[in-house]
């Protein structure tokens, strides 16, 4: 998924994908203020990995928020059922490519203590009976375990799952 990404791009400008298949790449930006927001649940560095994954999955719910009313699309729900759903839907891949993107904003910020970002994941092939999927991911320093952050199943600005990798790639889904 690198070619979806510039090493160019900052929190302050870099590409918002949509509309399926990072179709589509709208520029926004994290300003200043935007960015304090994100930044304030990491102010005191967690206590473990546990609690950092959580202010991860916070900081990534007010990021989508952010770049959301930015972008001006009609917000992202969760799962993308249809093609049909316009510009502003978002795939698996969408989703794992910005989710990517903001971690790795946190990361180069300095914040993560735990954890560093990773590239994405990725799981099935149809012909294993699981459907293909994508996420954002990161890796515990210490105990070097692989955790997923997944927000293609639940609205913009939702908190996404956070999942062990191995229950992950087990077709893992939310429960309804």
């Amino acid at each position: 998924m690198a070619s979806y990404t510039a090493p160019y791009e900052t929190r302050q400008s870099f590409k918002l994908c949509h509309g399926f298949n990072c179709t589509f790449r709208m520029p926004v930006g994290l300003d200043d203020k935007s960015w304090k927001n994100v930044m304030k649940p990491f102010k005191r560095p967690a206590k473990n990995a546990e609690k950092e994954r959580e202010k991860m999955a916070a900081a990534i719910a007010l990021i989508e928020t952010y770049t959301n009313e930015q972008s001006g699309l009609a917000p992202d729900r969760g799962k993308a059922e249809t093609f049909k759903a316009g510009h502003g839907q978002m795939d698996c891949i969408d989703e794992a490519v910005n989710t990517t993107r903001y971690l790795r904003f946190l990361d180069e910020e300095g914040v993560l203590v735990w954890h560093e970002a990773r590239e994405p994941v990725h799981r099935g092939y149809i012909i294993n009976g699981i459907y293909p999927h994508n996420a954002g991911a990161v890796r515990e320093k210490e105990t070097r375990a692989v955790y997923v952050i997944d927000s293609y199943y639940f609205d913009n600005g939702e908190e996404p799952a956070v999942v062990p990798l191995d229950i992950w790639l087990d077709n893992w889904r939310p429960a309804n």
